[in-house]
């Protein structure tokens, strides 16, 4: 006989554990091998420690029988489970068995050489990269203070005090978060320095839960390199934290990520508000603060995303499966209250019932949102390059994309079919489908929606004043600087004008001469000499009157009130200027124009008087509302050489002028954002025929 049978033990590296939370007790068991970990209930936590090769399955029923007199066991079934523990691969194996499992893993290790096909699925494909576990044996005794509270507290002040200054600086920090991946402006070197420095901070957070987790005494056998939703990121098996008997020990280790992180942003901020402006080391700090600081707070510790924040909540709660839970409940109170379907009952305690309604309502209402925040990111794309017949494409992408929900929800129906059969044949069911068809019917027949057209724009000032040179003159002197506030009539600049200082003393010699010459007339009685005399002054006094009122010009005074928007303005000063050369351009700022584009397959439902709703860069988070004012009798080729493509041709673009009240002046010229206009209303089987009859008109014809 095998001697493994005859006294079976459990295979060298198999750990388990007792555990306990709030709601239960239970047992977990890791294959250091294969770093699996199984749940087992809490009595088998007895059962196993008699599994240690030193006693026949007839002892171990005994042994345990004895100990556990409320629960005997048989011969028969400790044979039964010690079969089960064989095929978990939790039990030492003789020479022959362990010859056919070796030749088994080497097949499966050649199907994990490149990726991990057993995890990796459509939307999450893991690539492991090496086994870190030696290097942070090596590094943690080195590092063990990064997690004593006299070095996190403080560092949580210091975050707190950053997080501080970028939420004052919002609009500066949203401005350049956007910018940052603004990938049309990127050179070759631009992208690669984008992408190593995003790979090693998604790395160094990686490396904060490995870390972590060694630091409390679990092992990290696995970091890698995965696809997550389709986009690249790294990760880090951490699964030991399950086996610490302290929940904070592992709630610290999912935390261990985000908390590295936070000290990198940390650090990038002062670096950040420490280096002059020019330099690169002032960019590169401030690329980091705009990955690290904020998006730790919205993505990685957001609990409705399935990332760190949710592990987090999850562990705190010691409720698993949290997500599927959730959804499994609300989805259960749905059929069985609004549908009523018979819904399998479950005991569930009332603290869970809270959790899982709070929760579930939370993360549906997110999904949503999340969903339609990306589909209005895609369709923008699609249908900024195909036209209306981006929408198919767009329907095809999220039917590819959600096909097996799709699938799910398709037999969803066709058990409600068949459980509302019976009833839909009573006269009650036919009424009940006759009404609600005619409540749909009316919902998109009549109920007016209106068509919304959105657009770019670029701030204008809605007055501008160019102030200009009179005459040739030289500028003397500049009383503002670019951005200066100025109210009607402020003095700007002198300017001196020598040729005409020339002619003033000319013309003012002339009428004093003519004086003298109309007085020694009248003293001699000469009446006509005297005439003519007093007829040169009046010419002299004339033009006299005139120089002076332009001399009197060549103070510049603001003409409106507004901002000084010329670069440099201050520089003129010292420069000869020829008249008509402008010195100075002044925006008047208490109303804004705003330059929309819209593609000329829009502009038939954009008139004049239309109303707008408009959303700034500059103001996030409000809306501003206006009036179209003036739309352009010419369409123009879209700007970057035209992007936009019909299928059929380019679309060209028409100039729509919008005018909007700017208090507190927080529209400055060259801004942009987007515009919203509000078409004609129409249902919304309505809208549907208008955008398909439109598509077909410019194919079919």
């Amino acid at each position: 006989m095998n001697p493994a049978a005859a006294r079976p033990r459990l295979k060298p590296g198999v750990v388990y554990r007792r555990l306990a939370t709030r709601e239960e007790d239970y047992v977990i068991v890791k294959d250091g091998a294969t770093q699996k970990f199984f749940k087992f209930e809490p009595w088998e936590d007895d059962l196993l420690a008699l599994i240690d090769g030193s006693r026949t399955p007839e002892e171990i029923a005994r042994e345990f029988s004895a100990k556990n007199p409320q629960r005997p066991l048989t011969e028969a079934f400790v044979q039964d489970y010690l079969e089960a523990l064989k095929g978990l691969d939790l039990l030492e194996r003789g020479e022959r068995e362990r010859h056919l499992v070796m030749m088994d893993k080497l097949k499966t290790m050649r199907k994990r050489r490149f990726y991990d096909a057993e995890r990796s699925t459509i939307f999450q494909v893991h690539i492991p990269l090496f086994d870190p576990n030696a290097i942070m044996d090596r590094v943690i005794p080195w590092i063990r203070w990064v997690w004593s509270p006299w070095f996190v507290l403080p560092w949580m002040a210091i975050f707190a005090v950053m997080l501080g200054f970028l939420v004052y600086h919002w609009d500066l920090y949203w401005s350049g978060f956007f910018e940052l991946w603004n990938f049309k402006e990127k050179t070759a070197w631009g992208w690669v320095g984008f992408f190593a420095l995003l790979a090693g901070v998604s790395i160094w957070h990686e490396f904060g839960h490995g870390f972590t987790c060694k630091r409390f005494g679990g092992e990290v056998h696995d970091i890698g390199f995965m696809i997550f939703y389709f986009q690249p990121a790294f990760y880090c098996n951490i699964d030991d934290s399950y086996l610490f008997e302290k929940q904070s020990h592992r709630l610290y280790s999912t935390f261990g990520g985000p908390y590295f992180e936070l000290m990198l942003a940390s650090v990038a901020t002062v670096v950040w508000l420490a280096t002059p402006a020019e330099s690169w080391v002032h960019d590169l700090a401030l690329t980091l603060v705009f990955f690290t600081g904020l998006s730790v707070i919205v993505l990685n510790v957001n609990p409705l995303l399935k990332l760190d924040g949710y592990y987090l909540l999850m562990d705190w709660l010691d409720v698993p499966n949290l997500r599927e839970e959730s959804f499994e409940y609300i989805g259960g109170l749905f059929k069985k209250h609004v549908l009523r379907l018979e819904v399998p009952e479950h005991a569930i305690s009332r603290r869970r019932r809270r959790i899982y309604l709070v929760y579930g309502v939370a993360a549906v209402l997110y999904m949503v949102l999340m969903i339609a925040v990306i589909y209005h990111f895609l369709e923008r794309w699609f249908v900024g390059w195909l036209g209306p017949a981006g929408y198919i494409a767009l329907g095809l992408f999220f039917y590819w994309l959600l096909r097996s929900k799709l699938k799910a929800f398709g037999r969803f129906v066709r058990h409600l079919w068949l459980d509302k059969r019976e009833w839909l044949a009573t006269a009650q069911g036919k009424a009940s489908v006759a009404i609600a068809v005619v409540l749909l019917a009316a919902a998109l027949l009549l109920v007016p929606l209106p068509t919304r057209i959105t657009g770019p724009f670029v701030v204008e000032p809605a007055e501008r004043a160019v102030v200009r040179v009179p005459s040739d003159a030289l500028v003397t002197s500049v009383a503002v600087r670019e951005g200066d506030r100025v109210a009607v009539g402020a003095e700007l600049a002198r300017l001196a004008s020598p040729e005409l200082e020339a002619d003033r003393a000319a013309a003012e010699s002339a009428r004093v001469r003519a004086l003298r010459e109309a007085s020694r007339a009248r003293d001699a009685r000469d009446a006509a000499s005297e005439a003519a005399a007093r007829e040169l002054a009046r010419a002299a006094e004339s033009r006299l009157a005139m120089l002076e009122a332009r001399q009197g010009r060549l103070v510049l005074a603001a003409p409106i009130a507004g901002i000084v928007s010329t670069y440099r303005v201050e520089e003129m000063a010292g420069r000869q200027l020829a008249e008509g050369e402008t010195v100075c351009v002044i925006d008047g700022l208490a109303r804004a124009r705003l330059a929309a584009r819209l593609s000329e397959r829009d502009i038939e439902e954009v008139r004049v008087g239309a109303p707008a709703r408009i959303r700034a860069e500059s103001l996030p988070g409000r809306t501003l509302r206006a009036t179209v004012r003036d739309v352009a009798p010419v369409a123009v080729d879209p700007e970057g050489g035209g992007a936009h493509l019909d299928l059929v041709r380019r679309a060209r673009q028409v100039r729509v002028l919008v005018e909007v009240d700017n208090p507190g002046e927080q529209l400055r010229p060259g801004m942009s954002g987007a515009v919203q206009f509000s078409g004609p209303s129409r249902s919304a089987l309505g809208q549907l025929w208008w955008s398909f009859s439109r598509w077909i008109s410019t194919v079919v014809w």
